[in-house]
């Protein structure tokens, strides 16, 4: 009996370890995915550090401050699709001389 117990213990021992070292896999991957998708945004966004954290948040912030009013990420996204040029070329420009009551 003594010597299963001593070959158990030592099986236990040896799961023990490979549990450990299997964990230690797992955080450096997890590690290498948070790096990888750190430089994805830095990418997109062209920024790093603390200005990239400060531009996603105040995005994540904006955007979440649009669906709690009730918009979907359809009409968020159709929102920011809508030109520029457009709605702001409705509008009345001081600097053009072509009004009609101008001579």
């Amino acid at each position: 009996m003594r010597g299963n117990l001593n070959d158990n213990q030592a099986k236990i021992d040896n799961a023990d370890k490979a549990v450990r070292a299997a964990l230690e896999r797992k955080r450096k991957i997890i590690m290498q995915s948070k790096q990888i998708a750190y430089d994805m945004l830095s990418e997109l966004y062209g920024l790093e550090g603390q200005e990239l954290v400060d531009t996603v948040t105040t995005e994540h912030t904006l955007i979440s401050k649009l669906t709690a009013s009730g918009m979907t990420y359809e009409q968020i996204g159709e929102l920011a699709d809508d030109s520029s040029a457009e709605k702001y070329g409705k509008q009345m420009s001081f600097s053009e001389s072509n009004h009609s009551y101008s001579e």
